[in-house]
């Protein structure tokens, strides 16, 4: 009699790109179940003016921001408010549906959402324990009007970035000498977790500047160690400013749309956040190029563009990598700005379609209308070339030379 022999073969590994991520603050847990956004009318005798919302409830993940984008497209240009009850999830997700929310006017108030059993479609909204925590706070931050119950518990902390293995892991069994496929499943498991790049804290920074919140909150945010959860007081609420409106979400349902307000104990006014990108973009103008170091019988440079941002209060950057005249693969690499004061400014080549496309960022206006001739800038290419020096992919000077700040002045300060 044969004995079959049992193979194990693991015929494939993939790391996947690192994300940045809400970090459990306790004990490992069940995983959360996935956001679903849901059009919601209210199960309370009301008929015919019942309220509608929309039910954002659950983890957010990769996947939301297109469900998101379903759900408003569901709305057919109708402004129903979103309530959100979530513990957080994908950093990058949660920024690209704050900027969803901010794009279409929506209001978000912090509520739970409790589903009919005879039909799904209906609901209504239980304010006893409110939650919206760790990454969710961003996507909150994208509502025009941000209502947060006084009893809510609004968590901040540290991202961490996770890194997963995925494993396919194939079984075979022998059988007079052939091959037989007995199995076939996908392992995967977390093999790096760690606290946030500067980049992320970057992006974040970047990102609530864009949608006018007080930077006493990123500070709370950055401040907050990542394996515990701060829970923001009322007052710290408002004077963060991720609240507009302190009370019941019954507010977000209110008719008086008189715009945003300053906010009691900010010193900056939310009436200047923008609301809307910009609609009609015209391409970037150039405005001159950047001498870096020599590679490979030839001189590395960095054509320079501005041009209108996303947000009314923002500058597109943009920088094209050259060899001579030669553009360069850039899919994979990064200019890091930085400047004497502030975050700083990284560009990255978002184009899935174009290798070589340039590297762009959406910046505050004011952070470069502000500076001076004589300012301090230095450029940095990450990563790069194995076969010239790091020193040529870097430089430092004042901001008239490497940013070639009369012609940027002139261009988009206005």
């Amino acid at each position: 009699m044969r004995i079959a022999h049992l193979l194990a073969f693991a015929l494939s590994l993939t790391v996947l790109p690192a994300m940045a991520q809400d970090k459990p603050a306790t004990a490992p847990q069940p995983e959360p179940e996935p956001m679903r956004i849901v059009l919601t009318r209210s199960a309370e005798p009301c008929e015919p003016d019942c309220r509608e919302w929309l039910a954002a409830q659950g983890a957010i993940t990769k996947d939301t921001p297109a469900e998101l984008r379903r759900a408003l497209a569901e709305l057919n240009g109708r402004k129903l408010p979103l309530l959100v009850y979530s513990t957080g999830g994908t950093v990058e997700a949660a920024i690209a549906m704050g900027e969803l929310v901010r794009k279409s006017s929506l209001d978000i108030a912090v509520a739970r959402t409790v589903f009919s059993q005879r039909d799904p479609a209906l609901g209504t909204i239980d304010e006893r324990s409110p939650l919206c925590a760790s990454a969710c706070t961003l996507f909150l931050a994208g509502g025009q009007r941000r209502i947060i119950p006084p009893q809510a518990r609004i968590g901040v902390h540290q991202q961490t970035i996770v890194e997963t293995e995925t494993t396919t892991v194939r079984d075979y069994k022998i059988v007079r000498g052939r091959r037989e496929l007995v199995d076939e499943r996908t392992e995967t498991r977390t093999v790096k977790q760690e606290q946030a790049t500067g980049e992320i804290d970057a992006k974040m920074r970047r990102y609530l500047d864009a949608m006018g919140l007080d930077r006493s909150f990123i500070e709370v945010t950055v401040s907050t160690p990542a394996d515990t959860m701060r829970y923001l007081k009322p007052e710290e609420m408002r004077a963060t400013t991720i609240a507009t409106e302190v009370g019941p979400a019954s507010l977000a349902f209110s008719e008086l749309r008189s715009g945003l307000a300053p906010v009691p104990g900010s010193s900056r006014s939310l009436s200047a956040a923008p609301v809307l990108p910009a609609t009609l973009i015209a391409p970037a103008k150039p405005i001159g190029s950047v001498e870096l170091g020599a590679h490979r019988g030839s001189k590395l440079r960095l054509a320079l563009a501005v041009g209108e941002g996303r947000y009314q209060q923002t500058a597109l950057l943009q920088m094209r990598l050259l060899l001579g005249d030669t553009p360069i693969p850039t899919r994979l690499r990064s200019v890091t700005v930085t400047l004497p004061s502030g975050p700083p400014i990284v560009l990255r080549n978002e184009d899935g379609g174009d290798p070589e496309a340039a590297m762009t960022a959406d910046v505050l206006r004011e952070t470069l209308c502000t500076l001076t001739d004589r300012t301090a800038v230095s450029l940095k290419i990450d990563p790069p070339a194995e076969d010239s020096p790091p020193s040529s992919w870097q430089r430092s000077n004042t901001a008239a030379e490497l940013l070639r700040l009369p012609t940027l002045r002139a261009a988009i300060c206005r």
